[in-house]
């Protein structure tokens, strides 16, 4: 008989560092430059009825020897409907020399987890390093985690938060004022959140631009992460036309990621886009070189970053014997 471990969302938080996760989303991305991953083309559905969509991820990390899928969802009336989190979601992780089963895991915090791990990273590779000023528009669980990418690579002294819920806009504020012990003010607009800051993150579910070319000073860098499906923006198409541009993955960002509606415009060739960031975690480019330009991220999620970081979890829990184990057949 062999053994699957599964882990709940309270297993995976105490054995989950995020500082780690960093590392190994990292790792990840240089592994795909190097061609020792695969990534299979996302299954995306959009359950209308229920004002839902549904995307499966999968891949092999070899490094680890792992191969995953993750199904995750976001179903925005949840709270209302059935009093459930808007977004949720498993992962499955199996042994890429044999296929067997390893782990079921609890999959959304997880995903906040390597989405603040490639946010950092794009941080880390693209923000000017006398960072003062940041803004952050979406004061969800996804703003927090991008928060602390910032606090984590930039010494930042003041955060703008602007969320259209005041309410989770003054949580954020003294959660996170109090956990990474830096002045965050909430403000009435995103324009005020954006003026003057040397970091924009954005992270709604938008399909209007919510932050304007006017707004952005030279030397800006914008971490992207809400566009993950066709037809959400973020960011005004025009900023494309004069930055540097990163994604994560060129298969993707073009098509559904904060790139699409400068790319279908014309202001943006998928040619010039400078670079993914696996080539700037690898070394084989520099990522800001110099500081004026106005560089962007723009962060799909890949399934690798979902299948390292649970790869990640696994093993600390395999080592401290974290979860319930069952026995599942092998014939």
């Amino acid at each position: 008989m062999a053994k699957l471990r599964v882990l709940s969302k309270d297993d995976i938080a105490s054995l989950l560092s995020f500082e780690k996760s960093i590392e190994v989303v990292g790792d990840a991305f240089t592994a795909y430059q190097e061609g020792k991953t695969l990534i299979p083309p996302v299954v995306h559905m959009e359950i209308g009825k229920w004002r839902g969509e549904l995307d499966i991820k999968s891949s092999y990390v070899e490094p680890t020897e792992l191969v995953g899928a993750k199904i995750a969802g976001g179903y925005l009336d949840n709270p209302k409907n059935f009093g459930l989190p808007t977004g949720m979601g498993v992962i499955i992780l199996l042994d890429a020399r044999n296929g067997m089963p390893l782990a079921i895991m609890e999959g959304w915090h997880i995903t906040v987890i390597r989405t603040g791990a490639s946010g950092a990273l794009g941080i880390k590779y693209l923000a000017r390093q006398n960072v003062r000023v940041g803004a952050v528009i979406g004061a969800g669980n996804i703003g927090r985690i991008q928060l602390r990418g910032l606090k984590h690579f930039r010494d930042v002294e003041e955060v703008r938060v602007f969320d259209i819920d005041k309410e989770a806009a003054s949580k954020f504020v003294k959660e996170m004022s109090q956990a990474l012990e830096v002045k965050i003010i909430s403000v009435d607009g995103a324009q005020q959140a954006v003026e003057g800051a040397d970091v924009v993150i954005t992270c709604v579910p938008s399909r209007e631009p919510v932050v304007m070319r006017e707004w952005i000073a030279p030397g800006t860098h914008l971490n992207a992460i809400g566009a993950d499906m066709k037809g959400k923006q973020e960011l005004d198409e025009e900023l494309f036309r004069n930055a540097k541009v990163v994604v994560d993955n060129i298969k993707q960002a073009p098509y559904w990621g904060e790139c699409q509606i400068a790319v279908s415009k014309g202001i943006l060739k998928i040619e010039d886009i400078y670079a993914e960031i696996g080539e700037l975690t690898s070394g084989r480019k520099k990522g800001r070189m110099n500081p004026e330009e106005i560089t962007i991220y723009d962060a799909t999620g890949v399934s690798i970053q979902d299948i390292a970081t649970a790869g990640l979890v696994y093993r600390v829990a395999e080592e401290r014997n974290i979860g319930q184990v069952v026995e599942i057949g092998t014939t």
